[in-house]
């Protein structure tokens, strides 16, 4: 299983050397056999390893059992641990979610903080080929499309990687108990009142049994292809934008209704979608049924007609052409700054995202392949603390490609950047306040690492943290 856990490793690029790698640690068979995995790899990876665990306060005297399972699990490893206790259920009584998803929700800011606070650059979780199975499964059931069906990616925003996720269960039970390592039971996960509980318990052996024994490896191999699937449909769709759409400001989007009409359903759905998230500055909130309902309008209605979409956004048909616009602004305008980690992983709870800092002895790219979400900058050029805040009335920065300074108000709106996505708009500073980075769209030239840099900043977007 080892030798399989590495080709898992080097296929996702998951790990460079130097890594630090937070890993989280639940106790259970996955994450146990997780550390023990990776601490015997650490030398040959070149990394170096923390542990992360959360106590949910969900089973009493149990969870706290667990937490103190683990910590003498990192004793024994060497390894520094961090462990922390949160109130789950009225985390989630407040958020009005279900207890699991209020788990996770908390669980990934408490990776998140502990990352910045240890320097990691990389998270590491336990999920298995089974849960990747699992995941594939639920989301077909509730209909979901390609993005959905590619369930759990191997490595989400060159952060949270996933060594396991091509391992199954019984391989990780066989391994834990060829090792003699002890594991915890999590006997929630026994009961079938949870829908993926049921999923485990329930549905996919009576699946294995009578229509396919290699189940799990089947799911696991089709997510694979979904996922490439999915990628491919989506760099089609930028190069359509470039053509069907006609006008983009930052308050409306105007298509041409004969080419948006002539590709097929499925790009019309991912055009409108991707219309609707420019303008609400999310992608969630918009299903299966809005979509249908928009173009139903543009396909079947007459010029004149509308529908109203979530978050204020209506879709408006005229005679050759269809405009999204937003009739309402919904979301609250954010004040926030946070000092930047570096190297390390800082949080902005404000966006749901986060920057990735890296810190490399030098580095030969030129500025021009600079990326929108990820820029590497000269380290001894720029002024420190460096600080992640939102933007301010007369920020300005010089654009990197674009001649003279501009104000941040004009570049929005000569790159048409919605109200609501600048409104929380996540601008990189350095020590003199001075704007280094508009997170995610342009870079200010002046300080982006070049072939005479000898230390070099890297730094990464992350979103959906």
């Amino acid at each position: 299983m080892l030798e399989q856990v590495k080709t898992t490793i080097r296929k996702y690029n998951m790990f460079v050397p130097g890594d630090r790698v937070l890993v989280g640690v639940s106790g259970g068979p996955d994450s146990v056999a997780l550390i023990h995995l990776l601490n015997s790899m650490s030398q040959e990876l070149q990394i170096e390893l923390f542990i992360a665990h959360l106590d949910h306060s969900f089973r009493g005297r149990e969870s706290a059992e667990d937490a103190e399972f683990v910590r003498c699990l990192a004793d024994e490893l060497q390894i520094k641990a961090v462990i922390r206790k949160e109130d789950i259920a009225s985390y989630a009584l407040e958020n009005k979610l279900s207890a699991q998803a209020a788990a996770r929700e908390v669980r990934y800011l408490f990776f998140a903080d502990t990352a910045r606070e240890l320097k990691c650059s990389k998270l590491a979780t336990g999920h298995n080929a089974n849960d990747q199975a699992e995941t594939i499964l639920l989301h077909f059931l509730r209909g979901s499309g390609l993005s959905g069906l590619g369930g759990i990616p191997p490595v989400r925003d060159g952060w949270v990687c996933r060594p396991l996720i091509e391992i199954s269960r019984t391989q990780i039970e066989e391994y834990c108990r060829d090792k003699s390592l002890v594991t915890r039971l999590d006997q929630s996960n026994l009961k079938n009142i949870y829908t993926r509980n049921k999923l485990r318990l329930e549905l996919i052996p009576i699946l294995e049994k009578e229509y396919n024994s290699n189940l799990i490896e089947t799911l696991v191999r089709t997510g694979e292809i979904m996922r490439d699937e999915e990628n491919y449909l989506e760099d089609l769709v930028r190069e359509q934008w470039v053509d069907v759409c006609l006008n983009q400001e930052p308050e409306q989007i105007v298509f041409s209704l004969d080419k948006f009409l002539s590709l097929p359903a499925l790009f019309q759905r991912r055009l409108a979608r991707r219309a609707w998230a420019l303008l609400a500055g999310t992608n969630h909130n918009l299903g299966f049924v809005h979509l249908t309902a928009a173009v139903d309008v543009l396909r079947n209605s007459q010029s004149g007609s509308g529908v109203d979409l979530p978050l204020g956004i209506r879709l408006s048909k005229s005679y050759r052409q269809f405009t999204f616009s937003r009739l309402t602004s919904e979301v609250e305008v954010l004040t926030y700054a946070h000092k930047l980690a570096v190297p390390g992983l800082t949080p902005i709870p404000e966006t749901g995202e986060a920057i990735l800092a890296e810190l490399t002895v030098k580095d030969t790219s030129s500025p021009a392949k600079q990326k929108r979400d990820e820029i590497t900058l000269d380290f001894d050029l720029v002024s420190q603390p460096l600080t992640v805040r939102s933007r301010k009335p007369g920020d300005w920065f010089k654009p990197y490609g674009l001649e003279g300074s501009k104000k941040l108000k004009k570049f929005f709106i000569d790159d048409k950047i919605p109200r609501p996505v600048r409104d929380r708009q996540p601008v990189l500073v350095n020590g003199d306040d001075e704007v280094i980075w508009v997170v995610g769209l342009r870079a200010d030239g002046r300080w982006l690492a070049n072939r005479d840099t000898k230390r070099a900043l890297k730094l990464k977007l992350i979103g959906d943290i």
